[in-house]
């Protein structure tokens, strides 16, 4: 087995120029080049060449079809694949702190070339080191390798569901500008012996080559306690805590999602419940065509059926990770979270 060196930014370029001389094209802009080698880089130089001459016409490159053609050339990877939602920080409500922190990453020196998303990765590693077979204790170690060699840097997403930790997440890399990558490391496992740590390294080569070394770790998880310490160490830039939107966050999210399905109406009492619940009531009173305060009868919020292991993550929580809502570290208070019926039972919203 050869393993051919992926081409670096001067090898893409002149690929990029060769491509447009044999098509006896103008040769592209600098800033068109830029493009171009941005939405190729990683690939090899065959694919690299075969999707530039598919998407290249008389007036140049069709810069939608190259990074599309990129997208079906990374999902032939197992467990990769490219998110193509197009929701930014501005599509979310709440979570101002971890927002306002991602972006200050964002902006600032040596910049994520890609976002990598791991959905709740303590389902992933469940197992790892008391595993039989060892395929999990393998593959965790192979992670932590490679994130410590790399220096790659991430961070850890903790709360209950519907608390819009994967709707952050997924923003992160439309904001930025830049492709998100969803890393599965459930479908990397294999049934030969070998072939799933083979898999996962072959997925973080991907990776490397996308990011440029340059990559953004971030992971979701709704109970902490099962993940190693030694893997929570690797996610450096901290771990932030996701509570139940208060009122003035369920405030923003009801606007944005009363004006995404253009509905209007008196607002149900939503007093415990996620965005992801203040989404649902909104998807139902459209698609169903009843009131907002009808379609509250189909909807049981996590804070009801959940309650005791909500109360157990936010005591868990308490003073050890970062609050998503505010500055500082998340502190919890029974006394703060209990509240009388929500007074915005009967407020309309037009």
């Amino acid at each position: 087995m050869l393993d051919q060196p992926l081409p670096v930014q001067a090898d893409l370029e002149r690929i990029v120029q060769e491509t447009f001389q044999a098509a006896e094209l103008e040769g592209p802009s600098d800033a068109d080049l830029r493009r171009a080698v941005d939405a190729v880089i990683g690939l090899a130089s065959f694919p690299a060449e075969q999707v530039l001459a598919m998407s290249l016409t008389k007036t140049g490159l069709e810069f939608d079809q190259l990074w599309e053609r990129k997208r079906q050339v990374i999902a032939q990877t197992p467990g990769l694949s490219v998110w193509r939602g197009g929701e930014t920080f501005s599509d979310i409500g709440g979570c101002s702190n971890v927002k306002r922190f991602l972006q200050a990453v964002l902006n600032g020196a040596e910049p994520p070339r890609v976002v990598v998303f791991v959905d709740e990765i303590e389902k992933a590693f469940a197992g790892a080191g008391t595993d039989l077979s060892g395929v999990k204790t393998e593959m965790a170690g192979t992670l932590l390798t490679w994130m410590q060699d790399h220096e790659a840097e991430g961070t850890i997403f903790l709360g209950p569901p519907g608390a819009a930790k994967s709707a952050v997440g997924k923003a992160t890399g439309n904001t930025a500008g830049v492709p998100t990558i969803a890393f599965d490391l459930s479908a990397m496992q294999d049934s030969l012996v070998g072939g799933s740590g083979e898999r996962l390294r072959a997925a973080l080569q991907v990776v490397d080559a996308v990011s440029q070394g340059r990559s953004l770790w971030i992971a979701t998880c709704n109970s902490i306690a099962s993940l190693a310490p030694e893997l929570r160490r690797r996610f450096t830039l901290g771990t932030f805590f996701f509570d139940l939107p208060n009122g003035e966050e369920r405030e923003a999210i009801w606007k944005l999602y009363l004006a995404k399905y253009a509905i209007n109406g008196d607002l149900p009492n939503d007093e415990g419940w996620t965005g992801a619940e203040i989404k649902e009531c909104c998807r139902k009173s459209a698609r169903l065509r009843i009131p907002l305060r009808e379609a509250t009868d189909y909807i049981v919020p996590v804070s009801r059926s959940a309650s005791e292991q909500i109360k157990a993550l936010r005591q868990q929580a308490s003073g050890k990770f970062i609050s998503a809502s505010s500055s500082g570290v998340y502190e919890y208070s029974d006394t703060a979270t209990m509240s009388a019926p929500s007074r915005r039972a009967i407020r309309q919203v037009g």
